[in-house]
């Protein structure tokens, strides 16, 4: 009778380092985003994220990393353009409703405006940017996308909602 085959050497160590990688990643704060879009009917689309990061300056632009899979992702690569909210300390329940609810549900959460473009943003977000997508491009399981920032509006408030090891908090400028 033949053994099963074990698990090699090899594919233990990936499944080691993939789980260290993960553990360590969570033990850097980020801050949190919803990152919406809508398509030429209307219909939005949405989700929380913390991969994202300012590019430059000049141009003004921003880096995504979008799991492939992500109800976001076809949705915003058609149509072009998206919004980024940037969330508050004060934004734990539209947040958890865009991890946990079915997408049809996410935008029942929130105080929610279109911009010019149709894309939604969180009206009372700290920071609301509407961006087209520049570049496009797969890497591993996501989409690294960069994206031009056509709109910026801006919160006055500074009180972030952070995300650490798997629990959300808050942090402002001064502390």
């Amino acid at each position: 009778m033949n053994a099963p085959p074990q698990q090699s050497e090899a594919a233990r160590i990936d499944e080691t380092l993939a789980a260290n990688f993960r553990n360590a990643m969570r033990r850097l704060a980020s801050g949190v985003a919803l990152v919406t879009t809508a398509d030429a009917g209307g219909a939005r689309y949405g989700i929380a994220m913390t991969a994202l990061m300012s590019l430059s300056m000049e141009p003004p632009s921003l880096l995504l990393a979008i799991n492939r899979n992500a109800s976001l992702c076809e949705p915003l690569l058609a149509r072009g353009l998206f919004g980024v909210s940037i969330l508050a300390r004060a934004h734990q329940a539209p947040c958890h409703a865009f991890v946990t609810a079915p997408a049809a549900e996410r935008f029942g959460h929130g105080d929610w405006t279109t911009h010019a473009s149709g894309i939604p943003l969180l009206e009372s977000a700290l920071a609301g940017l509407v961006c087209r997508v520049d570049k496009a491009e797969p890497f591993g399981s996501h989409m690294v996308i960069r994206g031009l920032v056509d709109y910026v509006a801006l919160d006055p408030s500074s009180d972030a909602l952070i995300y650490l090891d798997g629990h959300y908090g808050g942090m402002t400028a001064d502390e």
